[in-house]
């Protein structure tokens, strides 16, 4: 039997799935299907050495915080070329897409 036998076809119910299959009522299950927890950004590039490569999103889907911020930039704008979402109603749009977050590509040294 295939691991995934519903291939690119498969939605990923998130925590919603997880609460259904745990015996929980569609009451509680519903309002959470789809929804991903994400890791936070924050202090993501401390890591051993620079050859070291990194995962970032629920599914590890991007390699560079580079191709994660397009993505958090750019998801909910009209043209940029993502797919449609697998469960489009738990979008997150009031604090995500079109961000217009920047690179950095130094910061100031904190020691003295």
């Amino acid at each position: 039997m295939p691991y995934n036998p519903d291939g690119e076809n498969w939605v990923d119910p998130g925590l919603g799935g997880f609460l259904e299959s745990a015996g929980y009522p569609a009451d509680v299950y519903g309002p959470e299907w789809g929804k991903q927890k994400v890791p936070t950004l924050r202090n993501v590039d401390l890591r051993p050495s620079k050859k070291f490569v990194k995962a970032y999103g629920h599914n590890g889907y991007f390699k560079s915080l580079e191709e994660i911020i397009h993505f958090y930039n750019t998801r909910d704008v009209p043209g940029a070329g993502w797919p449609t979402p697998e469960v489009p109603v738990n979008i997150n749009t009031t604090q995500m897409g079109n961000l217009g977050l920047t690179t950095v590509r130094s910061l100031p040294s904190s020691r003295s």
